[in-house]
C-alpha cells in the first residue's frame, strides 16, 4: 500500500461527499451546454481544485462528459487533418469515415482505458473501488478538447489528459508523487500491450485471409 501524502491529496481524501460542491456538469440547475463549458474550464485551468471536489459517486455523468469531450477532440483533429490532405489531392474518404465514427472510437477508448486505469491505480495500492478511478479517467478526458487546436492539438491533448489523470489520482487518493507517476507508467504499459496484441491479431487475420484467397483462387 502506497503511503498517502499530506497536503495536495490528503484534503481530498478526507473530504466527505456530502460537503463537496457539485461539479458544473452534474449540477441539475445548469443547462448541459453551460455545465460542459464550465467543467472544461475548471478541469483544464484549475485541475487541483476540480479534483478536490470530484467526489466518488456516480458513473453516468462522467461517461457522458468524457464521451462528448473526447468526440469533440477527435472531430477537431480529423477536421484539421482533412484540410491538410484535401489540397494534396488525396482521397479524404477514410478521414470522413473516422469523423463519423468519432463517438464510437471515444466510447471504446473510455471503456478500455477506464479499465486499464482502474487496474493501474489498484496496483499502486490506492484503492480497488472502480467508480472513483472511473470518474477521474472520464473527467480527465476534458483535455481531449484541446484536439480542436489546429494541426498540433492531439499531441497537446494527449499530454494534457495524462497530466490530468496524474493530478486526479493524487488529489482524490492522496498517494505519493511516485505512486501517482507509477500508476501512469503502468497505464501506458497496459495500453501499449493491448495495442501490440491488436496489431498482431490484425496482421494474423489479414495473413489468414490472404492465404484463403490464394488457396481458393
Amino acid at each position: 500500500m502506497m503511503e498517502r501524502e499530506e497536503g495536495w491529496g490528503a484534503a481530498a481524501a478526507e473530504a466527505q461527499p456530502g460537503h463537496r460542491a457539485l461539479l458544473p456538469w452534474e449540477d441539475p440547475e445548469l443547462s448541459a451546454l453551460v455545465g460542459l463549458v464550465r467543467t472544461l474550464r475548471e478541469v483544464l485551468l484549475r485541475p487541483g481544485e476540480f479534483f478536490t471536489n470530484l467526489g466518488g459517486e456516480g458513473w453516468a455523468e462522467p461517461l457522458a462528459f468524457g464521451l462528448i469531450a473526447s468526440s469533440l477532440g477527435l472531430l477537431g483533429a480529423f477536421f484539421w487533418l482533412l484540410l491538410v490532405r484535401a489540397p494534396a489531392g488525396l482521397s479524404p474518404g477514410w478521414l470522413v469515415a473516422l469523423m463519423a465514427g468519432a463517438p464510437v472510437l471515444a466510447l471504446a477508448n473510455l471503456g478500455i482505458g477506464g479499465i486499464c486505469w482502474w487496474g493501474s491505480v489498484a496496483l499502486m495500492g490506492a484503492g480497488r473501488d472502480f467508480t472513483p478511478t472511473w470518474r477521474i479517467f472520464c473527467y480527465a478526458q476534458g483535455g481531449m478538447a484541446l484536439g480542436l487546436i489546429p494541426f498540433f492539438g492531439m499531441p497537446v491533448a494527449g499530454i494534457w489528459v495524462l497530466a490530468l489523470m496524474y493530478c486526479g489520482v493524487k488529489q482524490v487518493y492522496g498517494i505519493s508523487t511516485g505512486g501517482s507517476f507509477g500508476a501512469l507508467v503502468v497505464f501506458l504499459a497496459l495500453q501499449a500491450a493491448l495495442a501490440l496484441i491488436f496489431l498482431l491479431g490484425l496482421a494474423g487475420a489479414l495473413t489468414f485471409l490472404g492465404f484463403l484467397v490464394l488457396l481458393l483462387g
